[in-house]
C-alpha cells in the first residue's frame, strides 16, 4: 500500500525522534496536542521544528480529547504527544473517547527501554491500550522505528483507529542507520460497496415496504453521504433519520425526523417506530439508537451498511448485514432503484406524513416553562440561545443528564458542526473537544454545552482556550449536582445530599484565567452574552446558566427507570 517516496530526503545519522517528526509532517500531520515530559519532549520538539503546530494542553486527558475532536471534523492525520507512566494513564479516558468513536488519531507516548524494569515509569502500554480499544504500535529499534511508525499512521488512517505509538527513549535518541528513507505515506483505500446480489437484496426489501426509514450514523458522516441519502431517500420514498454521531445531517430537510432514540420527542418516536424497513448507514445500532431495544423490533426488517465488518450485527441481530462504504452502497442501491423504477416512489412521502413530521420537531412544541426568577427551564434556556447565536456555529456537547436540551433544541448547520463527546459516557471532554472543534473550524462560533460536574472536572483548560484565542461560548447548564445520580437514587429513597453543591460563580475563575463570562438566570440577564457577540465574539465567553435543578430529562427517566418507552 505503501510506495517509496521522498528519496531525496536523507534521514541516515539522524536521531529516529527527528527522522519520524519529519515522516509526520510530510505525511500531512498539521497539528499535535500534548502534555510535555521528559520522554516525550524532544519528540514534541521535533514536530515543532519541522512545522506541526504543538498545541501545549494542561491535561493529557484533554490533549487527546482536543485531537480527538479535530480530527472529527477535518478527517486529518492528527497527533497527540504524551509522557510515559502517568501522562498516558492521564490520557486513556480521552483515548477511549476517540477509540469508541472510530476516530483515526496517532498517539505519541513516550516510552523507556525494555530493559528499563525499575524505572517508576515503566508499565505494558500495550496491555493498557487494548483494554481500552486502542491499537498499539511500537517504535522496536532504530533500524525499524520509520517503519514502525508508518505502519501505525496507515492503521489508524485505514482503519479509522487510535492507535498508541511508543517511542522508548532509547530508541528516541538512537541514530538512523545508513541507506534508510522516509516511508511512503498512507494511501486511502479503495470504498468497499456491497456485490450486486446484496444490492438488488436491499433494492427488494425497498419495494416490498411501505413504510421506509433512512437511519445515517457517523460512518456516514466519515464517507460524505448526505446527497447520496437525500437523493436514496427522495427515490425510495423513506422518511429519514440520524444516530445522535450524524446530528445535523439532513439539516432541516422537511422528511427528517432528526436524532433517533433517547433524545426523540414522543411524536418523532410514534413514526419512527411504525416504519416497517430501517436501513442503516454507518450506524451501530447502539441501545440508545434503539431507545433501549423498543424501537425497530419484528416484523420491522433491518438493513445494516458498514464499512467495518466487526460493527455488524454487533448490537442486535440485522436481516441484511452488508460490508460498505456508506455513500458508495448508497450510490448503488440508488441506482438499482431507478433501473427498476422511472420515477420516485411515494410510500411515506405523503402531505399528511410530512405534517405529522414537522410537527414531530421539539422546538415547534409547547411546554410548560418551569422557570422561576432563579433559574431556567434548560429548554427555554437552549432555544433562547438557539434563537440569539450566529446561524455558522459548531455545537459540542458533554456527557451528562443535560445533554439531550441542546442537542434538541440548538441546530447545526450541518454533520461537520457537530461534536458529541459522549462515545465513552464520559463528563468533562466537552472543554477539550470544544478547543479542537475551534481550531478546526476557525470560521465558526464553537458553543459548548456541558453541565456543571463536567466544567468543574476539565476546568484546567479554560486557560489554553483563553491563550489560544478561539472564539469559544460555554455555556454551562447548572444545576449544582451531579443531576444523573440525584434524581433516580433520590427516587429510590436515598439521601443525595453528597451530590449536590453550593451555588457559587462558575465563570468567576474562568474571567481570572482570561476569558469574559457572566451569571444568568433568565434571559432578561444575558446583556453580557449580546455585547460580547456583538462585539464579533472574540476570545472565550462562559455563561455560567442556572437552570432548575428539580427538573429530571424525559430521556433520563427511561433510561434509568424504564419509563416513557
Amino acid at each position: 500500500m505503501r510506495g517509496r517516496v521522498d528519496t531525496g530526503t536523507q534521514v541516515a545519522g539522524t536521531p529516529v525522534h527527528v527522522a519520524i517528526a519529519k515522516y509526520l509532517a510530510r505525511g500531512g500531520a498539521r497539528y499535535c496536542f500534548g502534555v510535555a515530559g521528559t520522554s516525550n519532549f524532544k519528540i514534541s520538539h521535533a514536530l515543532i521544528e519541522e512545522g506541526i503546530q504543538y498545541v501545549a494542553a494542561r491535561h493529557e486527558c484533554n490533549a487527546v480529547t482536543m485531537a480527538d475532536a479535530y480530527a472529527k471534523a477535518t478527517g486529518a492525520l492528527t497527533l497527540s504527544s504524551v509522557h510515559a507512566g502517568p501522562g498516558l494513564t492521564n490520557a486513556l479516558t480521552g483515548m477511549g473517547e476517540a477509540a469508541k468513536s472510530g476516530t483515526p488519531l496517532v498517539v505519541l507516548a513516550g516510552d523507556v527501554a525494555d530493559s528499563d524494569v525499575t524505572s517508576t515509569f515503566f508499565m505494558d502500554q500495550a496491555a493498557l491500550a487494548r483494554s481500552i480499544g486502542v491499537t498499539p504500535f511500537r517504535i522496536n529499534s532504530a533500524a525499524t522505528a520509520l517503519n514502525d511508525a508508518a505502519r501505525a499512521v496507515e492503521y489508524a488512517m485505514t482503519r479509522r483507529a487510535t492507535v498508541l505509538l511508543s517511542l522508548p527513549m532509547d530508541v528516541q535518541y538512537a541514530l538512523v542507520p545508513d541507506g534508510a528513507e522516509l516511508p511512503g505515506h498512507w494511501v486511502a483505500p479503495r470504498r468497499a460497496i456491497p456485490d450486486d446480489a446484496t444490492v438488488e437484496q436491499i433494492a427488494d426489501l425497498i419495494d416490498a415496504s411501505t413504510r421506509p426509514l433512512i437511519l445515517a450514523g457517523r460512518g456516514a458522516v466519515l464517507s460524505g453521504a448526505r446527497q447520496a441519502l437525500l437523493e436514496l431517500g427522495e427515490m425510495s420514498g423513506a422518511l429519514l433519520c440520524n444516530s445522535l454521531q450524524a446530528n445535523g445531517i439532513f439539516g432541516d430537510d422537511s422528511w427528517s425526523l432528526g436524532i433517533c432514540g433517547g433524545f426523540s420527542g414522543e411524536r418523532a418516536a410514534v413514526l419512527l417506530s411504525q416504519s416497517d424497513l430501517v436501513i442503516g448507514f454507518g450506524a451501530s445500532f447502539t441501545y440508545w439508537t434503539t431507545r433501549h431495544g423498543a424501537l425497530f423490533r419484528n416484523p420491522t426488517k433491518v438493513v445494516q451498511i458498514d464499512a467495518d465488518l466487526t460493527k455488524l450485527s454487533r448490537q442486535r441481530p440485522v436481516d441484511v448485514p452488508a460490508v460498505g462504504d456508506a455513500k458508495g452502497t448508497a450510490i448503488a442501491v440508488l441506482a438499482a432503484l431507478r433501473r427498476r423504477h422511472p420515477a420516485p416512489l411515494a410510500r411515506w412521502r405523503t402531505s399528511e406524513v410530512r405534517a405529522r413530521v414537522a410537527a414531530s420537531r421539539l422546538h415547534t412544541q409547547a411546554y410548560e416553562d418551569t422557570g422561576s426568577q432563579d433559574f431556567y427551564d434548560p429548554r427555554t434556556l437552549s432555544l433562547c440561545l438557539n434563537e440569539l447565536l450566529p446561524a455558522e456555529r459548531s455545537l459540542v456537547i458533554d456527557a451528562g443528564h443535560f445533554m439531550a436540551w441542546p442537542a434538541r433544541y440548538i441546530s447545526v448547520p450541518d454533520e461537520r458542526a457537530s461534536c458529541m463527546s459522549v462515545s465513552f459516557q464520559s463528563i468533562g471532554l466537552g472543554i477539550a473537544s470544544a478547543i479542537g472543534t475551534a481550531m478546526a473550524r476557525p470560521d465558526r462560533l464553537t458553543v459548548l454545552g456541558i453541565g456543571d460536574g463536567g466544567y468543574m472536572m476539565s476546568l484546567a483548560d479554560i486557560e489554553t482556550a483563553a491563550r489560544l484565542g478561539v472564539s469559544l461560548l460555554i455555556v454551562i447548564y447548572d444545576d449544582a449536582s451531579y443531576a444523573a445520580e440525584v434524581h433516580p437514587f433520590a427516587a429510590q429513597g436515598y439521601s443525595v445530599d453528597f451530590v449536590r453543591f453550593p451555588d457559587i460563580d462558575l465563570s468567576a475563575v474562568a474571567i481570572s484565567l482570561g476569558t469574559k463570562g457572566a451569571v444568568s438566570r433568565s434571559a432578561a440577564d444575558l446583556g453580557a452574552l449580546r455585547d460580547w457577540l456583538a462585539n464579533g465574539a472574540r476570545g472565550v465567553f462562559v455563561l455560567d446558566a442556572k437552570i432548575n435543578p428539580g427538573m429530571e430529562a424525559d430521556w433520563h427517566i427511561a433510561a434509568t427507570r424504564g419509563e416513557g418507552h
